[in-house]
C-alpha cells in the first residue's frame, strides 16, 4: 500500500501518456499525420517536447525531479529529433544515427534519469519507450526509411517464416548457450497458469518492444542498407549479426563475450528471417519465440 500513491498518480499518467505516443509511432496513419504537420523543424520539435513530457509527468508527481536528468534527457532526445532535420541523408549520418541511439542504451543512462521512490520498483522502462519512438519516428518521418513491412501485428506469411527459423535455429542456439555457459538449464515452476502468464507475457512483451525495436535497426535498417549497397545476402546477414552480437557485450559485465556470441547466432536466423520475407515482423517473430523458450527453460 505504501507504493500505491505514486504509482498511482506519478507512473501511472507517465506510462499511458507514453505508451500513446508508442503506438503513434509505430502505427503508419499517426506517422504519416504527423509528417504532414507543419515544416521539419517544427515537427522536429513537437517530437522533442513528447520526448521530455512523461518524464515530467512522473518526477513532478514523484517528487524525483532533477535537473541535471532533465537537462541530459532534453540534450540526448534533441540530438535524435533534429538529426536528420541539421544533417543530410547519408550513410555516414545513418551510421552515426545508429551510434546515438544505442548509446544511451548500452551505457545505461536512463536509470539514472528515471528515478524511482522505491529502489525495488524501476521505472526506467519509460525511457526505453521513449527513446525506441523517437528513434522510430525519426528514421520514418525525417529519414522516409524503407525496412519493409513493419508494425505489431505479423501477417500469416510472417508467422510461418519466423516460426521457421525458430525452429531451425532454436537447438543451435541452445546448444551454443549451454557449451559456453550462458546459461543453465532451470525450467520455470509454479503452477501451469503461472508458468503459461509469464511466458505469453514474455512472448508479446518482447514482440511488440525488444524485438520490435531490434529487428528495425538491425534488420531493417542495417541489413536493408547492405543489401541495398552490396547486393549480397551473406555478407549482410554477417555484419548485421555480428553488430547485433557487439551491443550484447554490455548485456550483464562488459566484455559479457557470451551473451555476444548467442546474440549473434540469433541475429543470423533473424537476418535469414528477414532476407526471406522482406519484413521486420518475421525476424520479431523469430526473436520473440527464442527469449520466450529461453525464459521458459533457462537462466
Amino acid at each position: 500500500m505504501a507504493h500505491s500513491h505514486w504509482v498511482m498518480t506519478a507512473a501511472l499518467p507517465a506510462f499511458l501518456i507514453e505508451a500513446f505516443f508508442y503506438l503513434g509511432s509505430v502505427f503508419k496513419e499517426p506517422r504519416d499525420w504527423i509528417g504532414r504537420v507543419g515544416p521539419p523543424r517544427l515537427r522536429a520539435a513537437l517530437l522533442w517536447v513528447s520526448a521530455v513530457i512523461p518524464y515530467c509527468v512522473f518526477a513532478l508527481t514523484a517528487d524525483t525531479f532533477q535537473r541535471n536528468a532533465f537537462y541530459l534527457l532534453a540534450a540526448l532526445s534533441a540530438i535524435l529529433a533534429f538529426w536528420y532535420v541539421l544533417l543530410p541523408r547519408r550513410p555516414a549520418y545513418d551510421f552515426g544515427f545508429l551510434v546515438i541511439a544505442a548509446a544511451p542504451i548500452i551505457a545505461r543512462v536512463f536509470p539514472r534519469i528515471y528515478v524511482s521512490p522505491d529502489p525495488h520498483l524501476r521505472v526506467d522502462v519509460l525511457g526505453h519507450l521513449m527513446w525506441i519512438r523517437l528513434a522510430i519516428a525519426a528514421l520514418f518521418t525525417f529519414r522516409h526509411w524503407n525496412p519493409g513491412e513493419f508494425g505489431f501485428w505479423p501477417r500469416y506469411r510472417e508467422w510461418r517464416t519466423g516460426l521457421l527459423w525458430y525452429a531451425v535455429s532454436a537447438i543451435p542456439i541452445i546448444a551454443m548457450a549451454l557449451a559456453i555457459h550462458d546459461v543453465h538449464f532451470e525450467p520455470l515452476h509454479g503452477p501451469w497458469w503461472r508458468v503459461a502468464a509469464i511466458v505469453i507475457g514474455t512472448f508479446f512483451g518482447v514482440l511488440w518492444i525488444v524485438a520490435l525495436s531490434e529487428e528495425l535497426f538491425f534488420r531493417g535498417v542495417i541489413e536493408r542498407g547492405l543489401l541495398d549497397s552490396w547486393k549480397s545476402p551473406a555478407v549482410a546477414i554477417v555484419i548485421s549479426s555480428l553488430l547485433f552480437g557487439v551491443v550484447h557485450l554490455w548485456f550483464h559485465d562488459y566484455p559479457d563475450w557470451r551473451r555476444a556470441v548467442t546474440a549473434s547466432l540469433l541475429g543470423a536466423a533473424c537476418g535469414f528471417a528477414y532476407w526471406q520475407s522482406g519484413s521486420v515482423r518475421s525476424p520479431m517473430v523469430t526473436h520473440a519465440f527464442v527469449v520466450a523458450t529461453w525464459r521458459m527453460f533457462f537462466k
